[in-house]
C-alpha cells in the first residue's frame, strides 16, 4: 500500500512542481510572484477544451496549439500590464498578478460557464503497468515524465543557450545585465513566457483528474508555492524536488493520519520553511546590495 501511495503522491507532487517551475522561473528573473498563474494556466485548459470539442481537432493537436496560446498568453501579459511597471515597486506588480488572477476568472466564468466540464485524456482508460508489482496508472506515470522533461528542458535552455544565460544573468543582476548588453525587458518576455508553458501544462494533465472549471487550480497554485517554497524558489531542481516531497509527504499523511490534515500540510510546510530555512531546502541565498 505505502508504495501505491508513493507513486501517487509522486504524480501529484509533479503536478505541484510544474506550477512551482512556472513561478519560480518568473520570480528569479522579474523578481514577481505570479499570483494568476493559475488562472492563466486555467484560461489555456480551456482553450484545449475549446479545440477539442468545438473544432474536432485531435487530442495533440490541441494540446499542442493550447501550449502555443500559453505562451502567447504570459508574452502579452507581460508587455501589456507587467512590463509598464517595470521599475515601480514590486507591489504593484503583485497587486497587478492579483488583479489579473480575478479578470481571467469572470471572463472564463462569462465564456465558459461556471459547471464542470470533462477533459478527455488518451490515457484515462488504458491498463496500468506494474513495476516491482507496484500498479501504475499511465496517466500518473505521464505526469512524472511530464515535469521530468520541463526539469531536464528548462534547465538544459538555462545553462546551454544564449537565451538562458540572458535569464540567468538578469535573474542576478537586472544594471550589470543591461551592462553586459542582455536586455531586461526581452528576458521578461521569455520568463513570462516559459512561465505559461509550465503552467499550461500543468493545467491539461490536472484536468483529466479533477474535471475542468474555473476553480480547479486554485489548489494547485498554492500547492505549487508551498512545493516552491519547500525546495527553494531560487533553484529549478529545488522547486521539482519539493513538489515531489509535498505530494508524497500529503498522501501518506492523509492515509496514516488523517485526510483532513493533508491540505494543512501545505501552510505548515510554508510556515516552517519560512521560519528554519527561508531560502528552501536547496535554495541559494541570494546576497543584495544595501
Amino acid at each position: 500500500m505505502i508504495a501505491t501511495l508513493i507513486v501517487s503522491g509522486l504524480a501529484a507532487g509533479s503536478l505541484y512542481a510544474l506550477i512551482g517551475i512556472a513561478i519560480a522561473i518568473v520570480l528569479r528573473v522579474t523578481d514577481v510572484p505570479n499570483f494568476a498563474q493559475g488562472e492563466m494556466a486555467m484560461v489555456s485548459t480551456f482553450v484545449a477544451y475549446e479545440l477539442l470539442h468545438s473544432y474536432d481537432l485531435p487530442w495533440w493537436s490541441a494540446i499542442l496549439l493550447s501550449m502555443v496560446f500559453a505562451v502567447a498568453q504570459g508574452l502579452v501579459v507581460q508587455a501589456v500590464i507587467i512590463r509598464p511597471l517595470i521599475g515601480a515597486p514590486v507591489l504593484s506588480a503583485v497587486i497587478a498578478t492579483l488583479g489579473i488572477n480575478i479578470v481571467l476568472h469572470s471572463v472564463a466564468g462569462i465564456i465558459w460557464g461556471h459547471e464542470t466540464h470533462i477533459f478527455d485524456s488518451p490515457l484515462g482508460d488504458a491498463p496500468p503497468v506494474f513495476i516491482g508489482g507496484v500498479p501504475i496508472p499511465l496517466d500518473s506515470a505521464a505526469n512524472i515524465a511530464a515535469a521530468v522533461l520541463v526539469i531536464i528542458a528548462f534547465t538544459l535552455f538555462l545553462n546551454r543557450t544564449w537565451a538562458g544565460m540572458a535569464l540567468r544573468a538578469t535573474s542576478q543582476n537586472h544594471t550589470v545585465a543591461k551592462l553586459m548588453g542582455v536586455s531586461v525587458s526581452r528576458s521578461f518576455a521569455f520568463a513570462w513566457g516559459l512561465g505559461g508553458l509550465a503552467g499550461g501544462l500543468a493545467g491539461v494533465l490536472i484536468a483529466p483528474a479533477v474535471f475542468l472549471d474555473t476553480n480547479m487550480m486554485g489548489a494547485l497554485l498554492i500547492k505549487g508555492f508551498a512545493g516552491g517554497v519547500l525546495g527553494g524558489l531560487s533553484s529549478l531542481t529545488g522547486v521539482f524536488l519539493g513538489g515531489l516531497a509535498l505530494g508524497v509527504a500529503e498522501n501518506l499523511v492523509g492515509a496514516y493520519v488523517s485526510g483532513s490534515f493533508s491540505d494543512a500540510l501545505t501552510f505548515a510546510v510554508i510556515i516552517a520553511v519560512l521560519v528554519l530555512r527561508p531560502e528552501g531546502v536547496f535554495g541559494v541565498v541570494r546576497a543584495r546590495k544595501v
